[in-house]
């Protein structure tokens, strides 16, 4: 995930939040990090439920943002959180084990 696409995630979020664009891009740019990080290196299989609680706890912790509003964020880029686990799984079905959304 590039720069841009995290400029158009924070944009469609802060238009749907009451969150600041500053607080909201923090939010994504950790959580879709933490995300393609995850993507790149393990071998287990996440159900979509269970890779966003994955990640909302992860960004919790690195942001120090409350959890709801974490919560909030990352539920409003389920988009490309889907985006995200779409290609987890196809890079998976061409043999590279990663998480996918089932």
């Amino acid at each position: 995930m590039n720069q841009q696409e995290i400029q158009r995630i924070t944009q469609y979020v802060t238009t749907r939040t009451s969150y600041s664009r500053d607080v909201v891009e923090d939010i994504v740019q950790t959580g879709m990090e933490e995300l393609a990080s995850l993507a790149k290196t393990s071998t287990k299989k996440f159900d979509r439920r269970h890779l966003l609680e994955y990640v909302c706890q992860w960004t919790i912790r690195r942001t120090k943002h409350p959890e709801p509003m974490v919560r909030e964020v990352l539920e409003c880029s389920g988009t490309w959180l889907d985006t995200l686990c779409l290609t987890i799984d196809q890079e998976d079905s061409k043999g590279v084990s990663q998480p996918d959304q089932n």
